[in-house]
């Protein structure tokens, strides 16, 4: 190729094409379990309500259901993916070889917001959401702001020495994670032949850049289980999860969409969830949630699980 900075803006042009390509048809999972929220700053701080508060009679006067006191921030931060090429490979026609690699860059792209949103239900058990608690926790403050004794719910069960799985209720406006969007993926650039990284480096560059972050929603959507993945102790986590109830003994209507588990359980995910029948057996379980195995659980599921209790089926309240 002929070096001019027509001919260079041509050819990156067209990288950029099958970047966003490629970014608008890579597989990806995160939206289809956390809430996606705009940003307009470095940090959002999130207050919940303690209770999501249902429909009543209306006699007398309303009542006022306030945001809990707690607040739970998530940071932006910013992420890259950079690539230079060598001024020879362009002026020696090479450049054929940089396609693959810019497909490639945004599969990863689509894929990084998958590894901090799976990274963060794998560390639940660990990490702190709104209420102070762990994420996944057997005793959840339901009341805390009231002078009534304190209630607790549970969102775990297991005896902590299997890899886990989990159970979310996704088919709500506010979902168990969150994706917080400052700012979407975009590629750009250097392809001057006066840039500084041409005169210095002999070499064109070009990436993609980003400024996003995840953290977690309503802790009530999500139940984590660390016992095998089995038809009873799916039947029984669904009916705990199914259970939850307010303070005041409200059903949440919580009903599980998603069932993610790690690379190990997909077979008895899909079997589960997929298989019209089982050993001959009609699967009352067919098609009751969407399977997800992920591989960013498992760095994840190796995390200290404290609480997990010690029975080894998770029992039915």
């Amino acid at each position: 190729m002929q070096l001019t900075d027509a001919n260079l803006a041509s050819f990156f042009l067209g990288l950029k094409t099958t970047f966003n390509k490629t970014l608008e048809n890579a597989q990806s999972y995160w939206k289809d379990v956390a809430m996606v929220v705009p940003s307009a700053t470095k940090v959002e701080s999130y207050g919940w309500l303690n209770n999501v508060p249902g429909v009543r009679e209306w006699l007398g006067p309303r009542v006022i259901h306030q945001l809990g006191s707690e607040r739970f921030q998530i940071v932006n931060k910013t992420w890259e993916s950079t690539v230079a090429i060598s001024r020879e490979d362009i002026e020696d026609d090479r450049y054929g070889i940089y396609t693959p690699i810019v497909e490639e860059m945004a599969r990863a792209a689509v894929a990084h917001p998958d590894e901090l949103i799976f990274k963060l239900l794998g560390e639940g058990f660990i990490n702190k959401c709104y209420d102070g608690e762990t994420f996944f926790n057997a005793a959840h403050p339901v009341n805390r702001d009231n002078a009534s004794p304190q209630k607790t719910r549970s969102n775990m069960f297991g005896s902590g020495n299997n890899a886990p799985w989990f159970l979310l209720d996704c088919s709500r406006p506010i979902r168990p994670l969150v994706f917080q969007s400052r700012r979407p993926v975009s590629f750009m650039s250097k392809t001057k032949l006066t840039d500084d990284n041409v005169f210095w480096q002999n070499e064109f560059v070009f990436g993609a850049d980003a400024r996003y972050n995840a953290g977690y929603g309503l802790w009530q959507l999500a139940f984590a289980c660390t016992d095998p993945l089995t038809p009873y102790n799916y039947a029984v986590v669904r009916a705990q999860m199914m259970s939850q109830t307010t303070d005041t003994g409200r059903p949440l209507g919580i009903r599980p969409t998603h069932l993610v588990t790690v690379p190990g359980n997909e077979n008895a995910a899909l079997r589960l969830l997929r298989a019209q029948t089982i050993e001959a057996t009609t699967n009352e379980w067919f098609g009751t949630a969407t399977p997800i195995a992920t591989q960013f659980l498992l760095g994840a599921s190796n995390a200290k699980r404290p609480g997990a209790k010690s029975p080894t089926s998770c029992p039915v309240a």
